[in-house]
């Protein structure tokens, strides 16, 4: 992949393409793809700071507002922001699945693992990041003498689905999941019970409900009338499509009804949650796949989540009125909470799976991780990111080190020139 840097119309204030047309691409002939890259020394007119004051959770502390001890979500001006526990305004720059290589250690660290732990966090932190993604050691984090902000995942729908079955066996059938089911409000407060633990902690970001739910709109009213009778699903479009007095669903029946899926899913979650910890934000269910050209998904969230998730995939530059309009329809704020690039040279079997880039080389990957983010910080209504994740699996390259723990050092010194400047950036991307 080479970096293609036309000197034409001036965009964000430099004489560059930066993104000019979203996701364009030439073909090469080894089969990989060729794509327009904004990187950090291509913003010619923006100067690194020399010092960027930071509050012990990562916040910036040119720009206070009112602390409460938690963080929450902001619009200011016209752009959103997490304000951290102090009042300064924060940027989530994360990695997902920062754990020890040992599988107990999570939930029974070692002294070791506690070492490992330690010294990980303090390389996190000198390259710029400020907190740990989904799927991370959160338990050890909370040990450590020195912990980063966190995010939880409860898995509420994943879970009940499984035990779901026992009751209507058509469970899991189809795509679906299963918010008008009596059974699923208690099911939420008995869940959300596990929230005691960490309701005081004011490292923690906040709580992801689920990841990944089949959320299409496509065909979904035909879904749920595909199930029994007797089931709430069949019941729940049944009397919906009587509301709509229409014979056979049309595709307005399919978005109006998504809408009502994911709002009754919204807010029942939602209300669990307030009730047993009052204290942090919602994050969302991490929306992904093609659920994310529903507008229906984002108005449905938007009403009772504090930040809508997006695992955001098979794009090369963030589609800047796109997130807009994701925010724009939520009333909240947008967090990327995956992506990343996978590279040839890392050795490993990259095309038997994940969704990430595949790309010619390490450096191609790290002139990713700056292409991207710069789109994201010139977003008013997007709150940060979560790189797809911190180790590599045994057949797929998502990681900043690889299986043995050994850095991609051009990715890490990329990511952390990014990094350390992303409030300067931010305010230097977004003054128009």
């Amino acid at each position: 992949m080479t970096r293609l840097v036309i000197l034409a119309a001036a965009v964000l204030g430099l004489a560059s393409p930066c993104f000019p047309k979203e996701n364009a691409e030439v073909k090469e002939r080894d089969g990989y793809v060729k794509r327009e890259c904004l990187n950090l020394s291509d913003l010619k007119d923006f100067t690194p700071a020399a010092e960027v004051k930071l509050s012990q959770y990562g916040g910036w502390m040119e720009k206070k507002e009112k602390a409460t001890g938690f963080f929450h979500a902001a619009k200011l001006d016209g752009q959103w922001w997490v304000i951290d526990p102090e009042g300064y305004v924060f940027l989530c720059v994360g990695v997902n699945s920062v754990v020890p290589a040992s599988e107990d250690a999570a939930a029974n660290p070692s002294p070791a693992d506690l070492e490992w732990g330690e010294q990980t966090l303090a390389k996190l932190r000198e390259h710029g990041f400020n907190m740990l993604g989904c799927w991370s050691a959160t338990d050890l984090v909370r040990k450590l003498s020195k912990p980063m902000p966190y995010c939880l995942r409860w898995n509420i729908m994943a879970v009940y689905r499984k035990q779901r079955a026992a009751k209507y066996p058509e469970t899991g059938k189809v795509e679906a999941i299963y918010p008008f089911d009596p059974e699923f409000e208690a099911f939420c407060d008995q869940v959300a019970k596990g929230m005691d633990e960490t309701k005081d902690d004011p490292w923690l970001l906040g709580h992801f409900s689920d990841n990944e739910l089949p959320f299409h709109e496509g065909g979904i009213v035909e879904r749920y009338l595909s199930h029994p009778q007797n089931d709430p699903c069949h019941e729940a479009a049944e009397k919906f499509m009587a509301s709509r007095k229409n014979r056979k669903p049309e595709k307005d029946d399919d978005r109006e009804f998504l809408h009502l899926v994911v709002s009754e899913y919204y807010r029942k979650v939602s209300d669990a949650l307030r009730k047993h910890d009052p204290n942090h934000m919602y994050i969302g269910s991490r929306f992904h796949g093609l659920a994310l050209n529903s507008p229906a998904l984002f108005s449905g969230a938007g009403r009772y989540a504090d930040i809508i998730s997006v695992n955001y995939y098979h794009r090369w530059t963030p589609e800047h009125d796109l997130i807009q309009d994701w925010a724009k329809r939520a009333g909240k704020p947008i967090l990327i909470t995956e992506w990343y690039a996978k590279a040839a040279d890392s050795g490993l079997p990259i095309e038997k799976g994940g969704a990430g880039f595949p790309v010619k080389s390490q450096s191609d990957r790290a002139k990713f991780y700056q292409h991207f983010t710069l789109g994201l910080l010139k977003n008013p209504g997007c709150v940060g990111w979560h790189w797809f994740k911190y180790r590599d699996s045994a057949q797929n390259n998502p990681g900043m080190v690889n299986g043995q723990d050994e850095p991609y050092t051009v990715l890490w010194n990329a990511a952390k020139e990014i990094n350390t400047q992303v409030y300067p950036l931010a305010k230097f991307l977004r003054k128009d």
